[in-house]
């Protein structure tokens, strides 16, 4: 299992790739390291999973990380439908 992080900006429809880690934890870590490095601080930071994705809600109201479980074999095809919107 890998963990994929995905920046979202549902106002702008915009979905980056922030990074492919082999755990959670390091995924997680990635995030806090963005913010640390690029001197922000969030008022809150709010999470959950669903369906194998952990959302990060850090008080904007239309942008999110979120993180992915991806299996090797299926990754591509988990990729193809977060891009497509039908995750």
């Amino acid at each position: 299992m890998k963990y994929q992080v995905h920046w979202v900006d549902n106002h702008a429809k915009s979905h980056n790739i922030h990074g492919t880690y082999a755990t959670f934890e390091e995924a997680k870590q990635s995030i806090f390291n963005w913010w640390n490095l690029n001197n922000f601080e969030p008022y809150y930071v709010r999470l959950w999973t669903k369906n194998g994705v952990t959302t990060f809600d850090y008080g904007s109201h239309y942008m999110f990380y979120e993180i992915y479980e991806i299996e090797d074999k299926t990754f591509k095809k988990q990729l193809e439908l977060v891009l497509k919107g039908e995750d």
